[in-house]
């Protein structure tokens, strides 16, 4: 058992009343303890926290293979343009089957960003924890930005109210080159969106820091050619993004910030010192040409990064194990090892600090009792647990949020459920081929 925040515990067993954790340690113990509760044996499985997947698009899970690996402002292009073609039936058919793959993956918290909202409906539906940022873009002034803020507040007003008990909804200002300042403003003066949770995407490209530092780059011929005026943020030649927005007031205490790939000396620090919580997306980064995000920089810096698995538009199927090998491969390549216990806590505690949960992700007494049972391979068991955990070769053998198992002998429970979301999903994959 791998409680995260304590040493791992051989033979361990976990506790469940009323959907938290009442109690961790030796089997026989609690055996003694808590004998009046039913005992579930999972054998030579690891259990630990429910993974938290920190940053991902769940309306883009039918676009693997169909944007190819490339340098930053070339995938956006060839993004750009497929995103004409996703219609809104296809997204939520997009969105249902992304929340199934990361229930499947170990996954019992997704944050998700997108321009639809339809993470809503497809996390309450599987009965999966959440939070979804209605994704904004645009660079309008004035009284233009204020009429707009106020209509994204009711479309994040809707979606609440559509919302099931697990899922929160936030806003999420795209990126500093996609959303202007005043816009930026806007959203956070608006009083139906104050105290909202709110994420955004900052320093991912060197494309982004040349576009936002100089207003020139790939980032601003793509724009150009397109029609679309970059947003703009004041400050001299060679600013940060990270840097242009603390100055303007638009960093906010809790805020996501996914990838933080080109961070300026100074950045992290920075970001701690307003709240801030990176997102690390390695694979993501990997394909698009971004570079390593400079962990160690970030931890010296103050920040608690956290892991994401973005999305399959740019990287793989929503495996936040995966991306914690991801993470230890990139930074291991760039002299910075990361032990296996690291990559966990990222993906475990440390994801639910950046989504302002925390009672979750660590199996503590009073920690909401949402659990991922691995069975590892036989020759990474026993070994290091945590290693064993995030094997390539070991599968998810159980999932449980608030104690109910959604996942078990490694099957989705509602079996009924994942056809239907399988056969609309091969259907709407068929039209976007």
């Amino acid at each position: 058992m791998l409680p995260v925040v304590a040493p791992p515990v051989r033979g361990g067993s976990v506790a469940v009343v009323d959907g938290r954790v009442a109690a961790v340690g030796a089997r026989e113990d609690l055996a003694r303890s808590h004998g009046a509760l039913p005992e579930v044996d999972l054998g030579d499985a690891v259990l630990a926290p429910g993974l938290v997947d920190a940053h991902c698009h769940l309306e883009w899970s039918l676009l693997g293979g169909l944007l190819p690996p490339a340098p930053f402002h070339e995938w956006l292009s060839g993004m750009l343009a497929m995103r004409g073609r996703v219609g809104a039936d296809i997204v939520r058919t997009a969105a249902r089957l992304g929340a199934l793959r990361c229930l499947e993956h170990g996954t019992t918290t997704v944050v998700d960003s997108g321009p639809s909202g339809a993470g809503v409906a497809a996390l309450s539906e599987l009965g999966l924890r959440g939070l979804v940022l209605l994704e904004v873009t645009g660079r309008e002034r004035g009284a233009d930005a204020t009429a707009r803020a106020a209509e994204v507040a009711e479309r994040v007003a809707a979606l609440r109210d559509a919302a099931g008990p697990r899922v929160r909804v936030g806003v999420g200002p795209h990126a500093p080159y996609s959303v202007g300042p005043e816009l930026w403003r806007a959203l956070a003066d608006e009083p139906r969106l104050s105290g909202a949770p709110r994420g955004t995407h900052l320093a991912e490209s060197m494309a982004e820091h040349t576009l936002i530092s100089t207003g020139g780059g790939p980032l601003a011929l793509l724009f150009g050619a397109a029609g679309i005026e970059p947003a703009a943020w004041p400050g001299p030649p060679g600013v940060s993004p990270a840097a242009r927005l603390a100055e303007a007031t638009a960093l906010a205490p809790g805020m996501l910030a996914a990838h933080c790939v080109h961070l300026a000396p100074g950045d992290a620090a920075l970001l701690a010192e307003h709240g801030v919580h990176p997102v690390l997306c390695p694979t993501s980064n990997a394909r698009l040409a971004c570079g390593t995000a400079p962990l160690e920089r970030m931890r010296r810096g103050g920040c608690r990064p956290a892991l994401g698995t973005d999305s399959p538009a740019s990287a793989g199927p929503y495996d936040l194990r995966a991306e914690a090998r991801a993470l230890g491969l990139s930074q291991g390549a760039a002299g910075n090892p990361v032990p296996a216990e690291e990559a966990l806590r990222m993906a475990t505690v440390d994801g639910a600090a950046a989504a302002g949960l925390d009672d979750l992700g660590r199996l503590t007494p009073s920690a909401r009792a949402d659990l991922t049972a691995v069975l590892p391979p036989h020759e990474a068991a026993p070994g290091d647990p945590a290693e064993a955990f995030l094997h390539p070769s070991a599968r998810v053998l159980a999932v449980a949020v608030e104690g109910r198992a959604l996942v078990w002998e490694g099957r989705v429970v509602d079996e009924g459920h994942r056809g239907a979301v399988e056969a609309a999903a091969a259907e709407a994959r068929a039209a976007l081929c």
